[in-house]
């Protein structure tokens, strides 16, 4: 039976580590100093406390990353030095949004060790009634094989190391840059004093991006600090293809505005959801 860790216990690692469990696998994870909020998703997950990342390495066949993208190098370097130290022997998956650039410094952390490296980018919401795609690549893959279907549904980029990272920021740019770029225009708007043109206009023209606007913008000050580091990770994933990058360098400057915003501090249990665009764009106005 594969013995599952995962750092850390967001929304994404919570309901991975809860699929896992009811499909019947050991899942651990670190919780000391971690807020309530953490401790109880984990705990609702029925994922265990392994007390520390020691002990957790300890007891692991599979090491799954999942945290803010800023965090993912320096989790890597953690788990690199005590897998070296004690000789331990896991495959290590990084499922952040991170750059294919980063993703291949991560792995070349567990050259010469046991410690076996699959790249990994998860696309699509934390499993529920439905579970999101799992792109992996990397010499390392069928080390997953035994999880296809329990928390996520695997798809195969080929051996290159950086290939499912590259398809999650090839993606992201899309998905969350859109979220950015709508943001950013309904701000300007407001403090041009044309959102009412603006909103009237996308309604007659484009009701669909009208719908997500107004969905999408009040709830990103939950998630957009976590998805500052990620559009700046897409823009250097641009830029090191030759393809102009200052769209999501502005993105990322975006993102960064919503997470310094009064509602800034929120979380995706904590959202306010009564608010609307209109009092989301004022609070913004204020920042």
């Amino acid at each position: 039976m594969t013995r599952v860790a995962i750092v850390a216990m967001g929304e994404m690692g919570a309901a991975i580590g809860g699929k896992l469990v009811r499909a019947g696998l050991p899942v651990a994870s670190v919780l000391g100093g971690r807020s309530n909020e953490t401790r109880a998703r984990a705990d609702e997950a029925r994922v265990a406390d392994a007390g520390s990342l020691d002990a957790l390495l300890a007891d692991c066949d599979l090491f799954l990353s999942i945290v803010p993208p800023a965090q993912a190098m320096a989790l890597a370097k953690a788990v690199a030095v005590v897998a070296r130290r004690d000789g331990r022997a896991f495959t290590f998956v990084d499922c952040n949004a991170i750059s294919p650039a980063q993703t291949r410094e991560i792995g070349a952390l567990f050259a010469g060790s046991l410690v076996r490296f699959v790249d990994g980018g998860i696309i699509g919401q934390p499993p529920g009634a439905k579970i999101p795609r799992f792109y992996r690549s990397g010499p390392a893959c069928p080390a997953l094989d035994g999880l296809d279907g329990l928390a996520f549904d695997l798809r195969d980029l080929g051996p290159e190391v950086g290939a499912a990272s590259g398809l999650k920021m090839s993606y992201a740019a899309i998905s969350k840059g859109l979220n950015a770029l709508l943001t950013a225009a309904a701000l300007t708007a407001d403090r041009l004093g044309l959102l009412d043109a603006w909103l009237a206009e996308l309604a007659a023209s484009q009701p669909d991006l009208l719908r997500r606007a107004e969905t999408a913008i009040p709830r990103l000050p939950a998630d957009a600090g976590r998805w500052t580091a990620e559009m700046e990770e897409i823009a250097a994933t641009f830029a090191a293809v030759g393809v102009p990058s200052g769209f999501h360098e502005g993105a990322a400057q975006t993102m960064s505005l919503l997470a310094h915003s009064p509602f800034g501090a929120e979380t995706r249990r904590t959202l306010d959801t009564s608010r609307d665009l209109r009092a989301t764009l004022r609070g913004l106005s204020e920042t």
